[in-house]
């Protein structure tokens, strides 16, 4: 009798439990910002990192000390389109650069 009394309080609770996590009782609201847009936005600006160069790194060094998944043609043009001071020259030791890493959402429809 306990374990049919068990099992049922099993079932009951994973009813709930299913119930709960598919219609949601915490309001979608808190975690969905009204766009009344075309639904879909593209991130087009990369996420940056700004980094303190040291004596001896060079843009190649930067890029392998904080690695993604971006190519590297598309990386260098975002990272001199980010410092363009640094086109003809290379970073001095001490100067902040800013490196671009790839957007946490590239695409968000809704």
């Amino acid at each position: 009798m306990r374990i049919f009394l068990a099992a049922i309080v099993i079932l009951i609770i994973s009813y709930f439990i299913r119930t709960d996590l598919q219609e949601g009782t915490i309001p979608k609201a808190a975690f969905y910002s009204e766009e009344t847009g075309s639904g879909c936005t593209e991130t087009a600006e990369p996420d940056v990192i700004p980094v303190t160069v040291v004596e001896g790194d060079t843009v190649r060094s930067l890029f392998a000390l904080y690695p993604d998944s971006m190519d590297l043609l598309t990386r260098l043009s975002e990272f001199y389109k980010l410092n363009p001071h640094l086109k003809n020259q290379q970073p001095a030791a001490g100067e902040t650069v800013f490196l671009p890493l790839s957007p946490a959402a590239g695409n968000s429809c809704g």
